[in-house]
C-alpha cells in the first residue's frame, strides 16, 4: 500500500515538475520572440522612392536617393546626378535581407562600443512616399573566425544591438560619388550596324556592317580587331568625374546605331592635352568624365580597325 502512494506521489511531482519547465520554456521563447527578430527591415522594393544615408564617412551629411521619372537620382549638399540603378536596388536587397545572429547588447550604454550612436554610425532609412518604412544605424564590423565578417546594427526605435553578417559599410558607408551612375556606354554590340566617328581635320570615318562584314568605306575592316574593339566598349564605365562640363566645344564625336536601339549612342570628347580628356554620355546625361584611358578605347583610329589589332589614334 505505502508503495502504491508513494509511487503515486511521484508521478503527480513529475508532472507538476514538467509542467513548470513547460510554462518557463514557453515564457523564455515568448521573450526571445521580442527581442530576437528574423529579419530587421522587411519591405516591398518596388515600393520604396527615397533612401536617406548619414554616412559616418562624410560626418553624417545627408546623401539622398530618390525615384524622378523613370530613374534614381542621388543629391548632397545642393547637387543632384544620376544614380547607379544597380547600387539601390542592392541597397534595398541587402536591408531585406538582414538576419541577425546574435543580440550583442541590449543597454543603450553599449551603443558607443558597436559605435551605433547617431554620430558613430552610419544611418539609413527608407520611405515610400512619406512613411518612414525602416530607420536602422550601421555600427562597426569585426572579424572573427577566417572569412566571417559581423556587422553590428541598431533599430533606431531600439535599445538592442543586433549582429548580422557581413561588411554592410562596404555598401552604405561612402561617399556621393559612389553612389553616381558611371555609365558611359552600356548596350548590346550585336545591335550594332553603323559607328561614326568624328575627329579633327579629314580623320573622321564610319564603320558599317554590310552583310556579315564590317566595312570602312571600301574596305573591309579586320574581324578580330572589331570584336576586341566591341568588347571593350560595349559596357564602358568609369568613376573618375569632372567637376564641372568643359568649357571648349567637342573635339571628337562617336554615334553608335544599331537595331533595336531605343536612341543612337552618342559619347562626346573633350580633348585638351593628353591629361585633361574628358567625356560624355547621352546614356548619362549631365555626367562628366575625367578620363583618357576611356577615351583611348573609345576613339580608335581606322587603321586599328583595318589592321590586326587596335592601335591608338
Amino acid at each position: 500500500m505505502f508503495r502504491r502512494i508513494n509511487s503515486k506521489a511521484l508521478s503527480i511531482l513529475f508532472a507538476v515538475l514538467l509542467s513548470i519547465v513547460i510554462v518557463v520554456h514557453l515564457i523564455d521563447l515568448k521573450k526571445g520572440s521580442r527581442t530576437f527578430k528574423s529579419n530587421l527591415v522587411n519591405v516591398e522594393a518596388g515600393t520604396i522612392t527615397s533612401i536617406e544615408i548619414y554616412p559616418k564617412t562624410s560626418n553624417g551629411t545627408l546623401i539622398k536617393l530618390f525615384k524622378e521619372d523613370e530613374g534614381w537620382k542621388v543629391a548632397s549638399d545642393g547637387e543632384k546626378y544620376n544614380a547607379d540603378q544597380s547600387t539601390t536596388n542592392r541597397i534595398i536587397a541587402q536591408l531585406n535581407n538582414l538576419k541577425p545572429k546574435s543580440v550583442v547588447a541590449t543597454k543603450q550604454d553599449s551603443w558607443e562600443k558597436y559605435e551605433v550612436t547617431d554620430s558613430l554610425g552610419t544611418r539609413v532609412k527608407l520611405f515610400k512616399g512619406a512613411e518612414l518604412m525602416a530607420n536602422l544605424v550601421i555600427g562597426k564590423f569585426s572579424y572573427s573566425q577566417p572569412g566571417k565578417i559581423t556587422s553590428y546594427v541598431r533599430l533606431s526605435s531600439e535599445k538592442e544591438v543586433y549582429g548580422v553578417d557581413g561588411m554592410l559599410g562596404s555598401l552604405f558607408n561612402r561617399n556621393l560619388t559612389a553612389f553616381r551612375d558611371r555609365t558611359i556606354i552600356k548596350s548590346d554590340k550585336t545591335d550594332w550596324t553603323r559607328l561614326t566617328f568624328e575627329y579633327p581635320a579629314d580623320s573622321s570615318f564610319v564603320l558599317e556592317k554590310i552583310g556579315t562584314d564590317w566595312m570602312i568605306g571600301n574596305v573591309k575592316a579586320d574581324s578580330a580587331s572589331v570584336a576586341q574593339y566591341f568588347n571593350k566598349i560595349s559596357n564602358l564605365t568609369d568613376g573618375s568625374f569632372a567637376e564641372q562640363k568643359p568649357e571648349i566645344a567637342p573635339t571628337h564625336l562617336l554615334t553608335i546605331e544599331g537595331n533595336n536601339l531605343r536612341r543612337k549612342i552618342d559619347v562626346a570628347g573633350y580633348y585638351t592635352d593628353s591629361e585633361n580628356f574628358v567625356l560624355s554620355s547621352n546614356l548619362n546625361p549631365d555626367s562628366y568624365f575625367k578620363s583618357s584611358s576611356a577615351a583611348e578605347k573609345i576613339f580608335v583610329g581606322k587603321k586599328g580597325l583595318i589592321n590586326s589589332g587596335i592601335n591608338k589614334k
